[in-house]
């Protein structure tokens, strides 16, 4: 199964992905303004300092945006490649963790699984919409 994987849209997946969790932040950040704590801020307080309408946005716009990327994997990528988008997710989380300096493997599965499944279920859609257009084409 893994031989099969394309790893250069795995590649492209951690892109998109990666660049749409970046525009999620800022979304976030227009929508909540100065209400953001900093991100050097212990999880615990920040999700206090957040309340849960807020904490709840901010987890929907980004699994959100790993969903979104996993459909554009998914659909535009060549053959079966369902695989690629969560494998795509959880590369971009990683990245998104040593970037900020929080990596730890207890953060990369708690704060990938959610992405890595809303992107395996974009690239289920993706696929989906890209098999139709291939049997409406012929």
């Amino acid at each position: 199964m893994f031989g099969n994987l394309d790893w250069r849209w795995i590649g492209i997946g951690v892109a998109i992905m990666f660049g749409l969790n970046i525009l999620a932040s800022l979304i976030l950040v227009a929508l909540m303004g100065d209400s953001l704590p900093p991100t050097t801020a212990d999880p615990q307080d920040a999700a206090e300092a957040l309340g849960g309408g807020r904490l709840l946005l901010g987890a929907l716009i980004g699994i959100a945006s790993f969903a979104i990327g996993g459909y554009i994997v998914g659909r535009k990528s060549p053959g079966r490649t369902i695989l690629e988008p969560g494998i795509s997710a959880a590369i971009a989380v990683l990245i998104g963790l040593l970037l900020s300096g929080a990596f730890t493997l207890g953060n990369l599965l708690t704060a990938g699984l959610l992405p890595f499944l809303a992107a395996l279920l974009g690239g289920y859609l993706g696929e989906r919409q890209q098999t139709r257009h291939v049997v409406v084409d012929r």
